[in-house]
């Protein structure tokens, strides 16, 4: 296949965002000595101006951070909790959570708080000057992007709904058009004030204004949630695969959907596979399928119910259920319809620090809820919480929901190889599967392993029901042999959005001199280094 793009390669620093002013904002915080710790912040603040449906303060972040001093992988929860005063109790007239509107904002945003831990041990530059372009693009103005102005229209009806969001992103009323100037100068005051004060003042100053505006809407949310909130640093998991490390964020993460699905495939030598045939895709389908029945059995916020990682992740169990799977295309999970708006941050600097950062509003435009007195677009993750008491993710006080966010990198002996991630809800750990598998089962560079054909498995926001998509570019011979094998695969053209917008950068070390940076044709984004 032919490249949309060449793989991005080079010795001193390297930025794989979903925007390419993020990527390039990036880039000069590395160019004047900032660690990729720095560089991931100023490119997430910039993406929460330029991709507010996407990312934003109001929002969640989790973090792996590679210290190549140590060679020790870092994570950072920086998932908010439900608000303290908010049951299920609350919801009893409706009988479900809502996605959208006041009521569906009922976690604190923690994307912030995880900025000050991260910065706190790995950061050199002042905030001031990584907040910087986010600061001038919300005051001067963003060419509004042809993804963002068609999840504007996608969401009009939502956006009007709310007197702070139709201010913020419709025009007139009317959604804006690709090309027209988003302000957001309230938003500037807030990220001013983050840079002069520190991310605390989020907390303890700008939450007043939030929680004021909610209270009015009929929102849930209070300011002592805020104040009390707190990002902590975890404890990453890891599993092996092919002779590295693959590393992920915990629980409530999904990150152990991805490991587990590795655990499938190391029992099965792809490498002697065609890497875009009927048997490879079967056995990634497959692979897949159990990794969520498992995860969807357990995952929930590990202070509240007991999670057993060691054995979910034991090559033993593994083993002992995988050929009943690879021998029945049948047999099926039910999942529920996860948000799929979330944008993914893979930086290295030149000292071999490595960043791996995803961070998102759930849903886009999240509850589509907008403070505008601070210009906060407020996330809507609580709502992926259940109402049923015998479930593991039932809605309780101060808890953080089950995440669909989580982050990879990938290690040999010790060292980092390669550090990746996706948007997109129940594609995160399909698409970094198809990645993986294209790096190092079948030898391929970045950028042919981000563009190569990918399947979605699970349910998307809108989907009544599971489905199982494959990018056309498989070749009409796979479809007809998956479906002969009882896998009821439908096309889909490529490139596909729903399939993930990726970004993914390996390392330089013993297997290259240079980084190889890469960045998905599915999206907005670009890789780019010095």
């Amino acid at each position: 296949m032919r490249l949309t793009r060449p793989p991005c390669r080079a010795e001193n620093g390297m930025v794989a965002t979903a925007h390419y002013l993020a990527s390039t904002a990036a880039l000069d915080i590395l160019k004047r000595g900032g660690t990729a710790t720095d560089a991931a912040i100023c490119a997430a603040s910039t993406m929460s101006v330029i991709l507010p449906h996407m990312i934003g303060i109001g929002g969640d972040a989790f973090w792996l951070i590679y210290d190549a001093r140590s060679k020790k992988v870092h994570a950072i929860n920086g998932s908010g909790v439900c608000g303290q005063a908010i049951s299920c109790s609350d919801y009893e007239r409706e009988g479900h959570i809502p996605h959208r509107g006041p009521r569906s904002a009922i976690t604190v945003p923690g994307a912030v708080d995880s900025w000050r831990l991260a910065h706190e041990r790995f950061g050199r530059l002042p905030l001031s000057e990584l907040l910087a372009p986010a600061i001038k693009y919300a005051r001067s103005g963003v060419a509004v992007t042809e993804d963002l102005a068609a999840w504007t229209t996608e969401d009009r009806q939502w956006l009007a709904a709310d007197p702070g969001a139709s201010k913020l992103f419709l025009n007139r009323g009317e959604p804006y058009r690709a090309g027209e100037r988003l302000t957001q100068p309230a938003l500037a005051e807030t990220l001013e004030t983050i840079a002069k004060h520190g991310p605390r003042a989020f907390y303890e100053q700008t939450a007043r204004s939030i929680t004021n505006y909610l209270k009015e809407q009929g929102g849930l949310l209070r300011y002592e949630d805020f104040k009390s909130y707190r990002a902590r640093w975890v404890d990453p998991i890891s599993s092996s695969y092919r002779g590295y490390r693959a590393v992920q964020l915990p629980p409530p993460s999904q990150g152990i959907a991805g490991l587990l699905i590795l655990n499938f495939l190391n029992g099965i030598d792809l490498s002697k596979l065609p890497p875009n045939g009927e048997a490879y895709f079967h056995a990634v389908i497959q692979a897949t399928k159990w990794a969520f029945a498992h995860r969807d059995r357990h995952l929930a916020d590990p202070s509240f119910a007991d999670i057993p990682v060691a054995k979910l992740l034991d090559p033993a169990m593994c083993a002992a259920e995988r050929q009943s799977w690879l021998e029945d295309p049948v047999k099926l999970t039910a999942t529920e319809p996860a948000g799929s708006d979330t944008t993914f941050i893979s930086i290295a600097d030149g000292e071999g620090n490595a960043v791996g950062l995803v961070q998102s509003l759930y849903f886009d435009f999240g509850s589509c809820v907008a403070d505008p007195g601070s210009g906060v677009l407020l996330q809507n993750r609580g709502s992926y919480f259940s109402l049923d008491p015998a479930h593991p993710n039932v809605l309780a006080p101060g808890k953080q929901s089950a995440s669909t966010l989580m982050s990879g990198m990938l290690l040999k002996d010790d060292q980092l190889y390669a550090v990746y991630g996706s948007q997109g809800g129940e594609v995160q750990p399909q698409a970094q599967t198809a990645f993986i598998t294209r790096l190092v089962d079948f030898g391929c560079d970045v950028q042919t392993a981000l563009e190569s054909p990918r399947l979605l498995y699970g349910r998307s926001w809108g989907d009544s029901a599971n489905k199982l998509l494959l990018e056309a570019t498989a070749g009409e011979q796979v479809f007809a042999d998956l479906r002969k094998r009882g896998h009821p695969v439908e096309r889909a053209e490529w490139p596909f959005p729903r399939m993930g917008t990726a970004q993914a950068i390996r390392l330089k070390g013993p297997w290259s001199d240079f980084m190889e940076g890469g960045a998905d044709p599915r999206g907005e984004g670009i890789a780019v280094g010095f």
